[in-house]
């Protein structure tokens, strides 16, 4: 071999070695981590929310102030939703091992918890740290058997936050947006909480 074709041998070599080592120190992308780190980012501040073409089981909802309060934001971040003066719900993000987990808390007035509570499942494969969708687990098909088809999908970007559930199967859809861009006043503390 000449010098010439030792010489580049030699640097493709260490340009192999130094881009080998740099995809080592790069730290792995964790879409979960970072989806609870955009929700963070939010912590005690609320937004108000609209519904986006409601259907009429969200009659309830409709003409009320939708606000959600990003609150208990450690490796659980709750984010209360508040439907006028109903203070019942609350979303419930967790980080495991593989994903991210959102379950549904309800309660009544007085704390206690509501006969349909804790549904919700995992983040499937292909979240993102701005998108995650939870498909229904086996505790949601078993408490609400309409419910087994169920998937909701959370959006954080810059300037909105969504909800949105759509139950694979059938018609049913609900979508409520949050406009990240303005603040608004925290409401109370959702029932069950101090």
């Amino acid at each position: 071999m000449t010098s010439s074709r030792l010489r580049s041998a030699a640097l493709v070599a260490a340009t192999l070695l130094v881009s080998v080592a740099a995809t080592r120190q790069r730290p792995a992308v964790d879409p979960g981590s970072e989806f609870l780190a955009a929700l963070r980012a939010h912590c005690g501040k609320a937004y108000a929310g609209r519904m986006i073409n409601p259907q009429p089981a969200d009659s309830v909802m409709l003409g009320q102030a939708l606000v959600m309060h990003v609150r208990g934001c450690g490796d659980t971040v709750r984010v209360p939703f508040h439907v006028g003066t109903d203070r019942s719900r609350t979303w419930v993000f967790t980080k495991t091992a593989a994903s991210v987990r959102l379950k549904h808390d309800h309660r009544h007035e007085d704390g206690s918890e509501d006969r349909v509570t804790q549904y919700g499942g995992d983040a499937g494969p292909g979240g993102t740290a701005q998108s995650m969708a939870f498909a229904a687990d086996s505790f949601t098909a078993a408490l609400l058997p309409a419910s087994r088809t169920n998937v909701w999908t959370v959006e954080v970007t810059p300037t909105r936050f969504v909800y949105q559930l759509t139950r694979t199967g059938s018609d049913r859809r609900f979508r409520v947006e949050f406009d990240l861009t303005t603040p608004v006043a925290v409401p109370p503390a959702p029932w069950g909480s101090r």
